[in-house]
């Protein structure tokens, strides 16, 4: 293994300049209220997955991912003479490990990983398509897919990528996802608990996720909070194509956090046409502040995510609260010392019985950012010139708010280990220090895919990438040789208890993909060690694998189709689904475990046909 870390300092070049952009104001409907741990909830944890990945369009990711695919195979390991091997890896504290667990399993592909933590120690874990509550020692308190938690506001099938956070000024999480993939359908979904207490009342909210009305629907959010707003950023697909060759633009939702704890209709901003140059900003992220006092502004970072190489970073910064009717947009353009470009796709460990197995890195879009103390620290995929693999470019920004903010950035991969999807957590205890945990999806030419976690201490100096957890197996759900990797990552602080972290990311097994949580401690400032949980998946409560019952099938053509439990007289017991299923092969599985005892069956029916009935049976 020959690991290659690239790291540069340098006062940025600075363009500063009022953005080109349209802010449209807005009130969203009523609240309705949800109790998270309601026992009339009923929850059959349903999960479609189309099996049949249908090629990326021959554009600027197909065709990419194609020539880096051929150049790495050609590709000797030797770094360019022009690149710096930096003398800061395995110089700071190795993080520990204090407990894993086997986290929620997905409703979907791929897995979203999402984590937060409140003060009082109740740790929430959300992935597509469900959400999971933990005490702070990792036991199981409730889980419930979000799709039946959101049964009583309407219809929504298809929910993805969720996004959770925890306010650490206001004491409460806010839990952000969005329904349907065209844009007659996109709704964006909003909840806000009203305590500290996730398992309990919730508001929830609807937002129009075409609010141009045009043919976009609202993909990919991230979400971050300010003292007095909460914000959300998302991509505007166009209807029925990539959203590789879908993108219309990026927006900015600022919405008043505390009418969403109040129960009271959102007010908000919603800013569009959010250009640089006359080009739009696309994948916008925002700099999440990491402490509980925060300012009324917000950063938010954005690349050049499909340009094979680059050294622009853009800096939007919106400059004010909803509340003072002042807030502005303008921009900062930094450029990098270190180069990012377009990644390509890992590389799985070979198997003869499928062949060549990748894992999908998507683009260079920023994935993760956090503020603290005028300073911003990010991260994104990138391709590592090195060895034309897939590594993650970790940077930080001093000085933000100045004319001449400082930006340092890094590349980590090797000859035999890729990295994808990055997120991290600012780890310090005052002003002057800047330690930061990353966490970040790993991928062994040679094992399989897993987790893992990196220090980086006040000066500079990293630890070594420690293996939160190594995957069991390759993952190969999909028939197409590229398998979602998981879409994003993240870790969190405890706030008020210095040294400790919560993560959640991905690992293979069973030829799948799974969440792993964990608690990490900096040992510059350890909690204290305790014993390690052992990594057995037995330690997932409910077991999802129980009472479950699967089925594949394939569907000849894409239309409307239904998925019921009837009794042995045909009558209906449940609708599960009812939604669009695309041609091909399908994987269908749902929780028995709200059913009495007793003979039933599943059916699968179409338009004008039936595609399948089985039957199963519930024991006592």
């Amino acid at each position: 293994m020959k690991p290659l870390l690239l790291i540069i300092n340098l006062i940025a070049l600075v363009n500063m300049s009022f953005a080109q952009a349209t802010k449209i104001n807005g009130v969203s409907g009523n609240a309705k209220v949800i109790n998270f741990s309601d026992p009339s909830i009923v929850d059959y944890q349903m999960n479609l997955v189309q099996l049949d990945q249908h090629p990326i369009p021959s554009a600027e990711y197909g065709n990419k991912k194609e020539e880096l695919n051929t150049l790495r195979a050609l590709q000797k390991y030797e770094a360019s003479e022009n690149q710096v091997q930096a003398k800061t890896r395995g110089i700071a504290p190795n993080p520990n490990i204090v407990k894993g667990a086997q986290g929620n399993v997905s409703n979907g592909i791929p897995n979203d990983n999402d984590i937060a933590v409140s003060n009082d120690g109740k740790v929430v874990s959300v992935v597509n398509s469900n959400m999971r509550v933990y005490d702070d020692t990792l036991k199981t308190l409730y889980n419930k897919t979000l799709t039946s938690l959101v049964a009583s506001i309407g219809v929504y099938t298809w929910i993805s990528d969720p996004r959770i956070i925890y306010d650490p000024a206001a004491d409460r999480f806010i839990l952000v996802c969005f329904s349907g993939n065209l844009s007659t359908e996109s709704t964006i979904l909003v909840g806000f608990t009203q305590t500290n207490d996730p398992t309990g009342n919730w508001n929830f909210y609807t937002l129009n996720g075409n609010s141009f009305n045009d043919s976009t629907w609202s993909d990919y959010p991230i979400i971050s909070v300010s003292d007095k707003d909460l914000f959300i950023t998302f991509n505007q697909v166009k209807d029925n194509v990539s959203w590789t060759i879908g993108f219309k633009q990026s927006v900015i939702w600022q919405i008043d956090k505390q009418l969403g704890y109040n129960g009271s209709p959102l007010q908000y901003d919603l800013w569009s046409d959010i250009k640089y140059g006359g080009t739009n900003l696309r994948n916008i992220c925002p700099a999440k502040y990491q402490s509980a006092t925060m300012g009324n502004n917000m950063y938010f970072l954005t690349l050049r995510n499909v340009a094979s190489t680059n050294d622009s970073i853009f800096i939007t910064e919106i400059t004010d609260s909803y509340q003072s009717g002042n807030a502005t947009l303008q921009q900062k353009l930094l450029i990098s010392p270190v180069a990012y470009g377009f990644p390509p796709n890992a590389v799985q460990k070979y198997f003869a019985s499928s062949g060549q197995q990748y894992l999908m890195t998507n683009d260079a879009r920023v994935l993760a950012a956090v503020y603290e103390n005028d300073n911003i620290h990010f991260g994104s995929n990138t391709i590592n010139p090195a060895y034309t693999n897939a590594g993650v470019y970790l940077g930080q920004i001093k000085n933000i708010s100045s004319t001449t903010p400082v930006v340092s950035a890094d590349i980590f991969s090797s000859d035999s280990v890729e990295y994808g999807y990055p997120s991290m957590a600012y780890m310090g205890n005052n002003t002057s220090e800047h330690n930061v945990m990353f966490t970040f999806s790993h991928c062994f030419v040679d094992s399989f895919p897993g987790t893992s976690v990196l220090y980086k201490d006040n000066n500079g100096n990293f630890s070594d990438i420690i293996r939160v957890k190594n995957g069991t197996s390759y993952i190969n759900v999909l028939t197409d040789s590229t398998e979602r990797w998981g879409d994003y990552t993240n870790i969190q602080k405890k706030y008020n208890t210095p040294g400790r972290a919560y993560l959640s990311g991905s690992w293979g097994k069973s030829s799948g993909m799974n969440c792993w949580v964990a608690m990490v401690d900096n040992t510059e400032f350890s909690v204290g060690i305790e014993e390690p949980m052992a990594n057995n998946e037995s330690s997932l409560f409910p077991n999802p694998m129980a009472d479950r019952f699967t089925t594949k099938f394939h569907h000849a053509k894409s239309e409307q189709v239904k998925f019921e439990i009837v009794n042995m007289q045909g009558q209906q017991v449940q609708l599960l689904l009812d939604t669009y299923v695309k041609e091909g092969n399908n994987e269908f599985s749902f929780t028995t475990q709200p059913l009495p005892p007793g003979n039933y069956m599943l059916k699968i029916s179409g338009i004008n046909n039936i595609i399948s009935v089985q039957k199963f049976m519930v024991n006592e």
